[in-house]
C-alpha cells in the first residue's frame, strides 16, 4: 500500500499545472521522444503481458506469444509508421476530433462511443488483475478487493492526468523491467545456466501454432491486437501530447522497439520456467507461482510492485482515453463556450464516472485475456474510417455507415451468436459497406454535377 501511495503523490505532484483539457487530456503536447516510448511501452505493457502471456506460453509454447508481445508490437510499429505524424500535425486531442474533421459530427459522435466502450473493456481487464492482487495478498474476497482497486486507480488517475501518467509511466516501466529481469535471472540459475535451460525445453514449445485452431482463428489472433493499437485511443494519445509530429513519429518507434524487448522476457518465463520442477499454477496463476517459488519473500513483495505497476500504468490511459471523448465530443459539443476550467472539470468528472462502469465490467467475472482482446475488437470498429480519412477520403455516408454495421456485426455474430470468425466478418462488412456508399455518393455527386 505504500508503494501505491506514493505512485498517487508522484502522479498528483505531476499533474498539479493542469488548467484545462488539453493540460489534462495530452499533457499540454510538452513530450519528448523518451516520453513519448516509454509512457507507449508502459500502457500497452499490462498486466496481461505479464500475467496471461507467461501463463499461455508456459500451456501452449511460443504459440501463446503471438498477441503479446509481437501482435501488439506489430500495433505499435503501424502507429508510428502510419498515424503518429499525421494525427499530431493535425493538432487533435482525440481520434474522434480527426474523424469529425473527415467525415462530420455525427462520424465524430459515434467514434466517441466505440472509443468508450473499448477503452472501458480495457479499464475493466486492468481492474480485475489490480483486484485479484488484492485479493491474493490481503485474503479480501474480489468484491471488495475490486472496490478498493477501482478508488485507488479513480484517485490517481483524477489527479494526474496524462502528465502524472507520463512521469509515473517512466518509473513504473523501470520497475517492471528491473523484476523481471531479476526473476529472469533467478530462473536461469535454478535451471543451471542458460545452455543447461534452453536444453532442458522440449521442442514442441518452439511451435508457433496451438493444436486443434483453424486458419480463423490464427487470422484473428494476429489482427485484433494490430488492429486494435493502432486506432486505439489510449496508445495515441502518447504520441498526440508529443512536442512535435516528428517526436511523436520517433516516440512510437521507440515504443514498440521496447515493448518488442522486454516482452520476450515474459515469453522466456513461461517457455523455460515449467522445466524446474516446481509446483506451479496454471493460466493466470503461473506467474505469481513462478516468482513466489524463486523470489524471498522480501523480493516476492517488490514483484507484487511490479505487477501494480504494470497495472496502474494502463488503467489510468483507459480511464483518460474515455474522459478525453466525453468532454471532447460530448461536453463541449453541448457547451462550445465553456471555459478551460470547465472543460478541465468535466473531463474529471468522466474519470469517475469511467472507473465506476469499468468495476461493473469487471464483476461479471470474464477473463484477462478475453476482456483484452474484447476491448481491441471493440477499438478495431474505427479502423476503416481512420485509414480512408488518413488517405483523404471525405464520404461522410460511408464513414458513418461502415461504424454501424461493423459494430452490428460484431455484436450480434461475437457477443449474440459465438460465429467463428465474427471479427473476420466485422472487418469484411466495414471495408464492403464504406467502398459501396462511397462508390454510390460519387456517382450521384458526378451525375448532379453534370445535371443528368
Amino acid at each position: 500500500m505504500l508503494y501505491v501511495a506514493a505512485q498517487i503523490a508522484l502522479a498528483v505532484w505531476a499533474g498539479r499545472g493542469a488548467r484545462s483539457d488539453a493540460d489534462y487530456l495530452v499533457a499540454g503536447r510538452r513530450l519528448g521522444t523518451g516520453a513519448v516510448g516509454m509512457s507507449l511501452f508502459a500502457t500497452w505493457f499490462a498486466s496481461e503481458s505479464l500475467i496471461a502471456t507467461s501463463g499461455e506460453v508456459a500451456r501452449d509454447g511460443l504459440a501463446g506469444a503471438r498477441a503479446e508481445p509481437f501482435a501488439y508490437a506489430i500495433g505499435i510499429l503501424a502507429i508510428a509508421l502510419f498515424f503518429a505524424h499525421r494525427l499530431r500535425s493535425g493538432g487533435f486531442i482525440t481520434i474522434a476530433d480527426f474523424l469529425r474533421s473527415r467525415f462530420g459530427a455525427g462520424t465524430e459522435s459515434l467514434a466517441a462511443i466505440i472509443i468508450a466502450l473499448s477503452a472501458t473493456t480495457w479499464s475493466a481487464a486492468q481492474l480485475f488483475a489490480f483486484a485479484t492482487i488484492i485479493a491474493g495478498a490481503s485474503g479480501l474476497d474480489f468484491t471488495p478487493a475490486l472496490i478498493a482497486a477501482t478508488l485507488l486507480v479513480m484517485t490517481y488517475t483524477l489527479f494526474g492526468g496524462l502528465a502524472g501518467d507520463v512521469v509515473t509511466d517512466i518509473v513504473q516501466g523501470t520497475i517492471i523491467v528491473i523484476a523481471i529481469l531479476i526473476l529472469f535471472a533467478l530462473m536461469a540459475s535454478a535451471s543451471g545456466g542458460l545452455a543447461a535451460m534452453w536444453a532442458a525445453a522440449p521442442p514442441t514449445v518452439w511451435s508457433f501454432t496451438a493444436p486443434g485452431e483453424s486458419w480463423i482463428d490464427r487470422v484473428e489472433l494476429w489482427l485484433i491486437p494490430i488492429a486494435g493499437t493502432m486506432v486505439s485511443q489510449e496508445a495515441l494519445a502518447r504520441t498526440l501530447g508529443a512536442r512535435s509530429p516528428e517526436v511523436a513519429r520517433r516516440g512510437a518507434f521507440l515504443g514498440a522497439a521496447i515493448y518488442l524487448t522486454v516482452g520476450l522476457i515474459p515469453v522466456s518465463l513461461g517457455l523455460f520456467g515449467p522445466q524446474l520442477g516446481l509446483p506451479l499454477g496454471e493460466d493466470e496463476a503461473y506467474l505469481p507461482s513462478l516468482a513466489k517459488a524463486l523470489f524471498p519473500p522480501w523480493l516476492f513483495i517488490i514483484f507484487t510492485g511490479a505487477l501494480i505497476s504494470a497495472i496502474l500504468s494502463s488503467v489510468d490511459s483507459a480511464l483518460l482515453a474515455v474522459s478525453a471523448v466525453v468532454t471532447e465530443s460530448g461536453y463541449k459539443r453541448l457547451k462550445p463556450d465553456a471555459s478551460p476550467l470547465a472543460l478541465l472539470r468535466a473531463a474529471r468528472a468522466a474519470t469517475v464516472g469511467a472507473a465506476a462502469v469499468a468495476a461493473g465490467v469487471a464483476l461479471q467475472g470474464e477473463s484477462l485475456r478475453d476482456l483484452v482482446l474484447d476491448a481491441g475488437a471493440i477499438a478495431a470498429v474505427l479502423a476503416v474510417p481512420i485509414i480512408a480519412g488518413l488517405a483523404g477520403s471525405n464520404a461522410r455516408r460511408a464513414a458513418l455507415a461502415a461504424i454501424v454495421v461493423q459494430a452490428v456485426v460484431l455484436g450480434v455474430a461475437d457477443w449474440g451468436l459465438g460465429v467463428p470468425g465474427a471479427f473476420l466478418w466485422m472487418a469484411g462488412s466495414g471495408l464492403a459497406v464504406f467502398g459501396a456508399v462511397a462508390v454510390w455518393d460519387a456517382r450521384g455527386d458526378r451525375l448532379r454535377a453534370t445535371g443528368a
